[in-house]
């Protein structure tokens, strides 16, 4: 009985599972002019549909070959940084990044049911974050 179930299940969508992802990233620093050692960046981040369920074939049994798909996710991350010599051996650098940067409130459905219309479970859209950081290096 094992072996047909896990037969079964090859090549089913996994849930929580994205099939592509792709992360884009740049930055910059400015080594002259007026805003010399002034840095600034950005990412941008997409996740492909994610498998969240099945709709049910008569006899109870999952029909892999059909499987619901949840919404594809985006976000993107800004950054602003500004750097220097605080001592002839020891560089400071502050930074502010914010994340998520243009996120939305809302809910993202993690498994539905049979129906294909009901959600099951949900998860909150991710927030935006703020974070201000200082690094020393010597």
């Amino acid at each position: 009985g094992n072996y047909v179930s896990v037969k079964a299940n090859e090549g089913a969508a996994v849930p929580e599972i994205r099939k592509y992802r792709y992360t884009f990233i740049t930055n910059y620093t400015f080594r002259e002019g007026m805003l010399k050692n002034v840095g600034v960046g950005g990412t941008y981040r997409w996740q492909d549909k994610v498998g969240i369920g099945y709709p049910f074939k008569t006899g109870g049994y999952p029909d892999l070959t059909k499987p619901y798909f949840g919404p594809s996710e985006d976000a993107v991350d800004l950054w602003a940084s500004y750097e220097r010599k605080v001592m002839q051996k020891i560089g400071w650098r502050i930074q502010l990044n914010v994340r998520n940067a243009f996120a939305k409130d809302g809910l993202i459905p993690v498994t539905i049911q049979p129906d294909g219309k009901t959600w099951a479970a949900v998860r909150t859209k991710p927030n935006q974050e703020w974070f201000l950081t200082n690094t020393f290096s010597f």
